[in-house]
């Protein structure tokens, strides 16, 4: 009988870490998603070695 209760009160707890977890990892709902930019906002020179720099 014993065993059932610790079984049971585990599960439960491992539900609770789960459910925080899944709530924890939610994005905020009051920040916009990040869109990126246009390409013409990273000019650069591309044609040489980043690592020459």
């Amino acid at each position: 009988m014993e065993t059932l209760i610790v079984v049971g009160a585990v599960i439960v707890v491992l539900g609770i870490v789960v459910a925080v977890v899944q709530f924890a990892s939610r994005p905020p709902k009051d920040i916009e998603p990040w869109r990126g930019g246009d390409a013409e906002d990273y000019e650069d020179d591309w044609e040489g070695d980043y690592r020459e720099r």
